[in-house]
């Protein structure tokens, strides 16, 4: 197992994100994404919109969907897409 590979399976456990994957579609700060690495004890999205990489926390404020852009998870308050 590599690091990326280990430090996900520590962000899955310690947030108990059992769904969380690579290439996971993501809405964080308002925005559509793909979960593409790890960042500290955080994530890192690709953005489709301005093709910006960004780090952001697994459970604030963001949205996890699966390939059909079904949510699995969402932690935003508000909770429009």
């Amino acid at each position: 197992m590599n690091a990326t590979d280990f430090a996900l399976e520590q962000i899955k456990k310690n947030y108990d994100m059992p769904f969380l994957y690579m290439g996971m579609n993501v809405v964080v700060i308002g925005a559509a994404g793909k979960v593409t690495g790890v960042s500290n004890s955080g994530l890192k999205a690709k953005l489709f919109d301005d093709d910006a990489t960004v780090p952001f926390h697994p459970t604030w404020e963001t949205c996890y969907f699966d390939s059909k852009w079904n949510i699995v998870k969402d932690y935003r308050k508000k909770k429009n897409i």
